[in-house]
């Protein structure tokens, strides 16, 4: 068992009170705090963005996402966040604290309460600008597109790093990062040993030149090396090396998000499980067309461990696209279409692999009531196909959300 729960049910009541008085891992250089000046609420030195969301309320036609038989409920979430920034001389610290705290009515035992809390500190050194962060992450919230179950896990990340100005518009970055997985002994998927295949670490460097393009758009070309070490079951071991070109562009650009694709060589250490080398990518970009039509891309493309014994990684490979309209006055729609495959990679040579996928659409419609308060109710299907019967399945969300705050 972790013994952490006890703390980790402190940080919703920590950060709600905030709130009244007032997001598997890869190496990345890690974005620049946010100015104190542009926080909500801020004072000085000081600055604070709080916020609250009333999400997916609603019914779930298939809460344990199963071929045969599946089991509708209605659910909930709540998340209060807190961002706090403090800047003392050269120095700058951030704190983010969040937590989900998840409801069902029939199936109490899905519920659970998720909590994340991240530390920050970077310092401005002149042409040297160094920084240290820790995450601590306890959550029963799925894993990930191919494990259905809510398996409780910890996550750690501590990471430093730098930033070397060599010149007026370039830079010289580089960064360390150390990731950890744990789930809680004895947690079980479709006979699979979580804890046993998954828990890891991940040690990774990064290197790269930073280069200002302009006011709102930085090129950055990154080399990272990365391992992976597995507690239990060594047969994923595995060393990889990417090169990685990004395009990183200010919120208030008319592009907005980053853009990275790259090429990355994969590099497992049993000779029973094959390479992989080949383009990977992170898309996370928005542009708004005329001021009232917004359009937010996220696309994907990674390797991905797995929970499955004999397919030890599958190739994630999918995005998601939503378009969001502004009608006259504060009503707004919202369209939604993604489709996600696996691409699972075998041990047994003689075993064709096989690739699943998964489909999502939706609509949504949304109501401002002011200008950080919005209201909104959305319709979601979910459809997974794979030449396994048994992992199929169909999903209908249909839920309204309330959120205040960014």
């Amino acid at each position: 068992m972790i013994d952490c729960r006890s703390r980790v049910r402190l940080v919703p009541a920590v950060v709600f009170c905030c709130l009244v008085a007032g997001r598997l891992a890869q190496a990345q250089t890690p974005a620049p705090p946010e100015a104190i000046e542009s926080m909500p609420i801020h004072a000085g030195p000081f600055g604070l963005r709080p916020s609250l969301a009333l999400t997916n309320v609603g019914t779930d036609s298939n809460v344990f996402n199963v071929a045969d038989d599946p089991q509708d409920d209605f659910t909930a979430t709540i998340v209060p966040r807190i961002v706090a920034r403090v800047r003392a001389g050269r120095l700058f610290f951030s704190y983010g604290a969040a937590s989900d705290i998840v409801y069902f009515r029939t199936y109490k035992d899905e519920g659970s309460v998720n909590g994340t809390t991240d530390l920050r500190v970077d310092a401005n050194l002149g042409r040297l600008q160094p920084y240290a962060s820790a995450g601590w992450t306890s959550t029963n919230e799925r894993l990930n597109a191919e494990i259905d179950a809510r398996a409780p896990r910890m996550q750690h990340t501590v990471s430093a790093g730098a930033r070397l100005l060599l010149a007026s518009r370039t830079a010289f970055v580089i960064n360390a990062r150390r990731f950890d997985l744990q789930f809680e002994d004895g947690t079980e998927f479709r006979g699979s040993d979580l804890a046993h295949n998954l828990n890891s670490r991940t040690n990774s460097i990064e290197s790269g030149v930073q280069l200002t393009l302009s006011p709102l758009t930085t090129l950055n070309l990154t080399t990272t090396v990365q391992q992976d070490r597995f507690d239990s079951d060594p047969l994923r071991n595995a060393n990889s090396w990417r090169i990685t070109p990004s395009l990183q562009f200010d919120p208030t650009a008319l592009i907005r998000g980053t853009i990275a694709v790259g090429y990355r060589h994969f590099d497992a250490t049993d000779p029973q499980v094959p390479d992989y080398s080949g383009v990977v990518a992170q898309v996370l970009a928005g542009y708004t067309l005329l001021e009232r039509t917004k359009f937010d891309l996220d696309l994907t493309r990674d390797v991905q461990y797995s929970y499955e014994d004999v397919e030890p990684y599958y190739l994630s490979n999918g995005g998601r696209i939503t378009v969001t309209h502004r009608l006259a006055g504060p009503f707004e729609i919202q369209g939604i279409v993604g489709r996600q495959s696996l691409g699972y990679r075998n041990t047994v040579a003689q075993t064709a692999a096989r690739t699943d996928t998964i489909d999502t659409y939706g609509a949504g419609v949304g109501y401002w009531l002011r200008p950080l308060l919005r209201v909104g109710f959305n319709w979601e299907q979910t459809r997974r196909q794979s030449e396994i019967s048994n992992r199929r399945y169909d999903r209908r969300r249909l839920f309204a959300s309330l959120t205040y705050g960014s």
